[in-house]
């Protein structure tokens, strides 16, 4: 999980076209919030992910569904409260199900900082305080088959790529040339990108990157060669913002 921001809700969402809506919600039990320029802004705020597995909802075999942070069971008068409302994949919103945000909080993923809350270790996450052990617990974000085991393919196949590209680079540095520099860059580039804000499992691929040795070793030499440029700064801080603190 990561800290999303918030984008301007739609100009169709009117405050007189929500009190409608709820309205005819709270009377008629309708289907007020499935709308396609409602579920088009929202995934806009988690580039095509669930806000809170992270998970690419825009596959085929995933589905995104207009999630209600306070269950709108409860909290009916806020069924189309902007926000209220959040992307999310159907195991996360399912494994959330009615769960009563207002009187047992989780990490809100606009609200809050999931850093501050959660850690990271062997691909599995663990609260830093009683905000993400129940975040976790509720959404099942340790769910072995259909969470751990995707972060621990991806986050090894990022480490084993790292450690190649490590051996690849100290072969060349007998003869360094600028042709391989620009090429163990454009590799190192691309694996950077893997780890930002908008790419799925963004948390864990920030996490393990960060913390790889092979990566230090890597900007080392491309800093000592001076090819360490704002372009690659710029996207570290990004990934930066996506990392959460080992355990």
């Amino acid at each position: 999980m990561i800290k999303l921001n918030y984008v301007p809700k739609p100009i169709r969402l009117t405050d007189e076209f929500v009190e409608e809506l709820t309205e005819l919600y709270k009377n008629k039990d309708k289907n007020v919030w499935n709308k396609p320029f409602i579920k088009e802004q929202l995934i806009e705020m988690s580039a095509n992910k669930c806000c809170y597995c992270e998970c690419n909802v825009a596959e085929e075999s995933k589905y995104m569904e207009v999630e209600h942070f306070f269950p709108k069971s409860i909290y009916p008068d806020l069924v189309i409260k902007w926000t209220n409302l959040l992307p999310s994949c159907k195991r996360c919103n399912g494994s959330k199900g009615n769960h009563d945000t207002g009187t047992e909080p989780i990490i809100h993923p606009v609200e809050n900082i999931p850093s501050e809350h959660l850690t990271f270790k062997l691909y599995r996450l663990y609260g830093k305080s009683t905000l993400g052990k129940t975040t976790i617990d509720v959404l099942k974000l340790n769910d072995r088959t259909r969470l751990v085991l995707k972060r621990a393919l991806i986050g090894d196949e990022l480490i084993e790529q790292l450690d190649n590209l490590q051996d690849e680079l100290e072969n060349y540095l007998i003869d360094f040339t600028p042709k391989k520099q620009r090429k163990i860059a454009k590799i190192l580039k691309n694996l950077m990108l893997l780890a930002i804000p908008s790419s799925e499992y963004s948390a864990t691929m920030a996490t393990v990157l960060l913390h790889n040795e092979s990566y230090k070793i890597i900007k080392s030499a491309l800093t000592q060669y001076r090819l360490w440029d704002d372009s690659f700064k710029e996207v570290e801080e990004q990934i930066k913002l996506c990392q959460l603190p080992l355990k």
